[in-house]
């Protein structure tokens, strides 16, 4: 009968209210007059009659009567007043025909708040109805840089492409995330049937989350979804039915669940962080022999990138002879392939695996959370991951020595040149630490930025007059004959004068220690932390190479900086740094924040030249930068 119904429905509001006072919440709904009083906004928009998530109706457009409903809009009042009277009227109607006739409502910053029709999305809430009709007019907040009005206006952007109101995100970015995990950018033309298999997936994927996570939180579910899209692509999740989506969400749970969005990247700077416990040592077997696989997205003989961690294989095997046998995985191009690579890997009887290339991370993490007996690593920087641990060499210490050596050959007004592929995480850094070097040795010089990845680059054109150029720190296995590391050029004639070397061996043969002598655990028996291994000069991982063309002063003033990093008496973003726009970054004393390091997007003031935008890029990139661009 509707008055049971009635009285359950007040039971219910009951409840919310008494837990809204206890966490010292208002046990009403959010009234949107009292939000607006003495905020700028910048004008309504009446956005016409739709359907709108019943989720996001969180209060009223104004204070009368509001005080009858919990916060969820349930009914407060007693059964006997006119007010439950009317309810029961209006239940009865939608039970017997529906109720027709839309609300009135106001949308400000991704929130709905009644005007009229408080008892409809009473009804409807306490139906737990997915959507509403409504009359929606939208208030719009100033546009500006705070944090909260740039995602809301990326939000407008988006819902004048696609009319979808349920996606909420609360980072800037977030909605061209989304786009391109789709293969879209903002200026795609949009299909109404790509628009009704987005709000579907999304409708699905929420409605799954909401039975695995509990409370709704429109923006953790945005920002898991984004994390699903990660882990499973777009095209695949799209052809999923509503129940074979909640079985890819139950797979990596643990990777998207709402404390797992919260969770930052834990940076391993020294391997003296994991330390050999004395009772593992003296348990774990002497003689344990494992099989380690690596894969390589290209191939070693085509790819100065895969060439390097070859290098390393080929020491790990030597240095563990008898105890580690290694085999090689390549040319793995879809992502298709590179899963089943990996899963033919552990049926080979791999049980640890180094993917080398952060577009191997969807396929690392896919497999990790299906098999965490095994140990999986991924060469990257900054991925959220738990099943996956991470790792990179600390490349801006290095690029701090040659910029020393740079500027102690460079003239007062010199203008010094510094390649660099594309604008990703730990490559800002390491253009600042060059630059800063630089400026430690000659004030005068300037670092002109060169971009060899973007659309239409004209690198060769703009090295043309340089005397000095920071490259591409990597020497192929073809051979030395273009030009790498720092150089002079002169009249066509290249000399090297110095370079860095990544020893991934180290890296492997260290990380092998610790899991041959039982230090760390797979996922399945420990404590699963989202850890990323940044190694640098101090664990050995990177060195320094100085042709015989360097003096010999300025040879040992860089041997004793590279010191001075490895034991952390020196680091190259220590005290005041000021950028090209005169902004001050880090402070007197103190050296600049980990993950500022890693995620850096200004330029140091010596640098000439800015950081290209995407759209700016060359094509082909796409994926990579998705995964770890800035």
């Amino acid at each position: 009968m509707p008055l049971d119904d009635y009285k359950q429905a007040r039971k219910l509001a009951q409840r919310q209210s008494r837990r809204a006072s206890a966490k010292g919440e208002s046990p009403y709904p959010i009234v949107l007059d009292e939000i607006l009083e003495g905020e700028e906004t910048a004008g309504n928009q009446y956005l016409g009659m739709m359907e709108i998530p019943l989720s996001l109706v969180v209060g009223t457009k104004e204070a009368a009567r509001s005080n009858a409903f919990s916060p969820d809009f349930l009914p407060l009042l007693d059964e006997t007043s006119e007010f439950a009277a009317k309810w029961i009227n209006l239940f009865q109607s939608q039970m017997e025909e529906g109720l027709r006739d839309p609300v009135t409502v106001y949308e400000y910053r991704n929130r709905f708040y009644v005007q009229e029709g408080n008892k409809r999305v009473s009804i409807m809430k306490y139906l737990k109805m997915p959507t509403i009709l409504a009359n929606v007019t939208r208030i719009l907040p100033v546009q500006d840089n705070k944090k909260e009005n740039v995602v809301y206006y990326e939000f407008v952007e988006f819902y004048k492409r696609t009319g979808l109101n349920m996606i909420i995100f609360p980072e800037p970015g977030d909605y061209e995330s989304l786009l391109q995990a789709m293969g879209k950018d903002w200026n795609s033309k949009w299909k109404e049937k790509e628009i009704r298999r987005l709000s579907s997936v999304y409708i699905h994927f929420q409605i799954m989350y909401e039975s695995m996570a509990g409370d709704f939180v429109p923006e953790h579910i945005g920002t898991a979804f984004l994390r699903c899209l990660d882990i499973f692509p777009y095209e695949e999740l799209k052809e999923k039915t509503s129940v074979e989506i909640r079985e890819k969400l139950e797979t990596i749970r643990e990777e998207i669940e709402p404390e797992a969005l919260k969770t930052e990247v834990e940076r391993v700077m020294e391997p003296e962080a994991e330390k050999i416990p004395i009772l593992t040592r003296f348990l774990t077997p002497a003689k344990r022999v494992m099989k380690v696989a690596f894969i390589y997205e290209g191939s070693a003989n085509s790819s100065e990138w895969n060439y390097a961690h070859e290098l390393g294989r080929q020491q790990l095997e030597d240095s563990f002879r008898g105890r580690v046998i290694t085999s090689v995985y390549e040319n793995i191009q879809s992502q298709t392939a590179r899963s089943e690579v990996l899963e033919a890997a552990i049926e080979d009887g791999n049980t640890v695996i180094f993917t080398t290339a952060a577009t191997l991370m969807q396929a690392s993490v896919q497999v990790a959370l299906q098999h965490p007996d095994i140990y999986i690593f991924n060469c990257s920087l900054n991925f959220p991951y738990k099943s996956v641990r991470t790792y990179l060499t600390r490349n801006y210490e290095i690029k701090f020595l040659l910029g020393l050596i740079a500027g102690a050959a460079a003239d007062r007004d010199s203008v010094i040149g510094y390649e660099e592929d594309y604008p990703m995480y730990g490559t800002i850094a390491n253009v600042n630490a060059f630059s800063i070097g630089v400026r430690m040795m000659q004030p005068g010089a300037q670092v002109k930025l060169i971009w060899t990845g973007v659309k239409n680059s004209r690198s060769e054109e703009e090295k043309k007059d340089l005397k000095i150029i920071s490259a591409k720190e990597m020497i192929s296995k073809k051979g030395t004959e273009s030009p790498y590391g720092l150089y002079f050029q002169d009249k066509g004639e290249i000399t090297r004068i110095a370079t860095s070397i990544v020893n991934w061996g180290n890296f492997y043969e260290r990380i092998m220690q610790y899991i041959l002598e039982g230090s760390w655990k797979p996922l399945a028996y420990g404590d699963k932390k989202t850890l990323n291994y940044w190694w640098g000069l101090s664990a050995g991982v990177i060195e320094l190479i100085c042709s015989e063309r360097v003096p010999g002063g300025v040879k040992r003033m860089a041997e004793s900086f590279a010191q001075f990093i490895a034991d952390g008496s020196f680091h190259p973003f220590e005290g005041e740094l000021c950028d090209q726009n005169g902004e001050i970054h880090g402070t007197a004393g103190e050296i600049l924040d980990v993950e500022e390091l890693v995620t850096m997007d200004w330029l140091y003031e010596n640098v000439i030249g800015s950081i290209p935008e995407r759209s700016e890029l060359e094509e082909g990139v796409g994926e990579l930068l998705k995964l770890q661009g800035l």
